[in-house]
């Protein structure tokens, strides 16, 4: 007979209890009240749910009975739903938890997700024995725990979530993070941002399920090519640094935030889900060994998602910087060199071509390119052309601003700029060579906000990257190539 480890065992049951978590039969919610309609409760997870439209078996406890406006039945308890239960929801006070959880055992529930908090991370000693008496229960039953203090699953796909607005479409991005506003914030930029999400995870406490087995479910998730995260502290240090190590040597991208590596964050982050922070120097040397992408904010875990996604093929670093305005392209040139990123000067050959069509007063053809001119006619293809054919040439960002720009079409009297720039920008950028990013500069007025606005959503459905600030584009592809190299 062959002895496997308990430690073999404790990841297996953890990798089968997500797999329910993430696409469950049958779930429960407990906590589902007739008259709570807003944030919070056993609704919003409920509603989050019917979104999606996917889980077979959905049942709604609630220890009065009745039922939903709507006439969907409450149950009193776990004991009164005819059928099985895979997943069980908690919305329920801290103080009811433990005879739910006597009720899930008996029922045969396979993992329980506490969205209810006031355990461990109060601070308070009768809290915490409270959390390991949760702890106790489960583990004796063989119940898998997320959580206690958390947002949950949101899964496209397994037809889970506490966002009732969030996007239906399954996409190839998954995310874990300690803190479940940071993840709603991360899925919904993300949607205007034109990223999609396949399997998100908000764990809070990790009491049980912590980040290295989330890690590791996202890590061989067929469904998820990127993985996000958002970290304050790690509870399983030995199993988060394999399983990253292995990401990167299969060259799946991990990007990591890293929440409480000053002071006050760490403080912050001790009462928000009771971690123990660390230091910045230690942190450092972890992404180092393990070789993760690091993020300093939510934002650059975006724009990491949004360079992988849509220009996985740069192969170096050296940019063309075009743009309108001589100023901004020298400032331009001067953010990707503190970043890492060189402008060098076009070849010869190059100059010559923009020589042709570029007015000579005031403007530039050596990169930065001043290229005001690029709206024009068929200058944008032959430009670009060129300057992608430039051996000198890893990558092009294109700047804009979009307030002065965007004429109104004379037929119909509307604004046209958004449809008419992310029609020609796509259609030039798939005819060139190498990959193009573009960059919508801060607007000056609410019209040019709302173009601005337009036109990324519009960019997005060609699959153009584009980002919010020309820093924001050079960093992220250079730390994305800083990966790549490794």
């Amino acid at each position: 007979m062959t002895l496997v480890p308990a430690e073999s065992h404790a990841r297996s049951s953890a990798q089968a209890a997500l797999a329910t978590a993430f696409a469950p039969q049958s779930v429960a919610i407990a906590g589902v009240s007739p008259r709570t309609t807003g944030w919070g409760g056993g609704q919003m997870f409920l509603r989050g749910i019917r979104n999606l439209d996917v889980v077979p078996q959905v049942y709604c406890l609630n220890p009065r009975g009745g039922e939903l406006d709507d006439g969907t039945p409450l149950y009193r308890t776990l004991a009164d739903v005819p059928g099985p239960v895979e997943s069980l929801i908690s919305a329920v006070p801290a103080s009811a938890i433990l005879g739910l959880i006597d009720d899930a055992i008996d029922k045969g529930v396979r993992v329980i997700h506490l969205f209810t908090a006031g355990f461990g991370e109060t601070g308070s000693s009768e809290r915490a024995g409270l959390e390991a008496e949760v702890l106790r229960k489960l583990d004796d039953a063989g119940i898998r725990l997320i959580g206690p203090n958390c947002m949950g699953i949101h899964s496209t796909r397994g037809g889970v979530s506490w966002m009732e607005d969030g996007s239906t479409t399954p996409g190839r991005v998954g995310m874990l993070s300690q803190s479940g506003m940071n993840a709603s914030e991360v899925v919904g930029e993300g949607r205007r941002r034109g990223i999609e999400f396949s399997n998100v995870a908000s764990f809070g406490n990790a009491s049980d399920l912590n980040e290295a087995d989330f890690l590791e479910f996202l890590a061989h998730d067929s469904d998820t090519d990127i993985v996000l995260a958002y970290l304050e502290g790690i509870r399983n240090g030995r199993d988060f640094m394999r399983v990253a190590r292995l990401m990167s040597q299969s060259r799946k991208p991990l990007a990591v935030l890293k929440g409480g590596l000053t002071e006050a964050g760490s403080r912050a982050a001790s009462s928000h889900t009771g971690s123990l922070a660390g230091s910045a120097q230690i942190w450092n040397a972890v992404q180092r060994q393990a070789g993760f992408i690091p993020a300093d904010s939510v934002e650059e875990l975006l724009d990491l998602a949004v360079t992988i996604e849509r220009m996985p093929e740069v192969a170096g670093p050296r940019c063309a910087v075009l743009g309108g305005g001589g100023g901004v392209s020298v400032l331009a040139a001067d953010i990707c060199d503190r970043n890492d990123i060189p402008v060098p000067w076009f070849s010869e050959d190059t100059q010559r071509v923009l020589r042709e069509f570029t007015p000579v007063a005031g403007t530039s053809i050596r990169n930065p390119l001043d290229a005001g001119f690029m709206f024009e006619g068929e200058h944008m293809e032959t430009a670009f052309s060129a300057i992608a054919d430039d051996p000198g040439i890893d990558w092009l960002m294109i700047h804009m601003g979009a307030d002065s720009m965007g004429p109104r079409s004379a037929s119909t009297g509307q604004d046209d700029f958004a449809e008419r720039t992310a029609n020609q920008i796509a259609a030039t950028s798939a005819k060139v060579s190498k990959p193009l990013a573009v960059v919508i500069r801060q607007p000056r007025t609410n019209s040019g906000f709302a173009r601005g606005l337009d036109l990324q959503h519009r960019l997005n459905e060609h699959g153009v990257a584009c980002y919010q600030s020309i820093a924001a584009s050079a960093r992220a592809v250079r730390r994305y190539l800083d990966w790549q190299t490794r």
